[in-house]
């Protein structure tokens, strides 16, 4: 016997929730206040500042989408140079149900991979976490914590990540509970960020 689901409730409960217009109208207002917040941000970072970190850059672009394991998202990409080899790229996403969080990615070649003792001391230094699957593989980055933790890398495992496959990205978390909070979070993150790649 086929089971009807509509027995149990839960697609009479969903017809229901696509009733309620305010909560749609909320959700609309929420990713409008996430794009504009995200939009500061990148005009608040100068041309010159990228230019200064890659010379090879695309710029400031911001994206949203409503579909990530079912979940609405807005992105807002830093450099946008997503070369295997040489490549650099900035990345804070807004995942709904997960939060806010700062990735970085460089390529296997890029001059700061090739001073790993440099770059080991600032991952820890700020907190970054290693990923250690594909770069837009956000489920098992985020959802399933293919990670290594800031707080268990060490030296040794960063370069053996280095030798693998997979991609070289970092993660961090970016707590906040307002959206001025979030927005001066995300500009000290990409301060901090540019100072770094300009000590010599």
């Amino acid at each position: 016997m086929v089971k009807n689901h509509d027995d149990t409730g839960s697609i009479s409960t969903l017809i229901q929730i696509t009733k309620e217009k305010e909560l749609f109208e909320n959700i609309s207002r929420a990713k409008k206040e996430f794009i504009h917040a995200l939009s500061l941000v990148g005009n608040r970072i100068p041309f010159n500042k990228i230019e200064e970190i890659h010379d090879e850059h695309k710029g400031i672009k911001i994206s949203q989408g409503n579909e990530l394991q079912s979940c609405p998202y807005q992105v807002l990409d830093i450099v946008r140079d997503f070369d295997l080899n040489t490549g650099l790229n900035i990345r804070i996403l807004h995942w709904w149900g997960r939060g806010a969080y700062f990735l970085v990615f460089y390529g296997a070649n890029h001059p700061l991979i090739v001073k790993p003792n440099k770059l080991f001391k600032w991952l820890k230094y700020k907190s970054f976490d290693l990923c250690t699957t594909g770069l837009w593989d956000y489920k098992e980055i985020i959802d399933q914590k293919k990670i290594i933790p800031s707080s268990s890398l060490t030296l040794e495992l960063m370069m053996n990540h280095l030798k693998s496959e997979f991609p070289f990205q970092i993660i961090k978390p970016i707590s906040f509970d307002n959206l001025s909070t979030l927005r001066q979070k995300l500009e000290a993150e990409f301060i901090d960020f540019h100072a770094f790649h300009l000590e010599r």
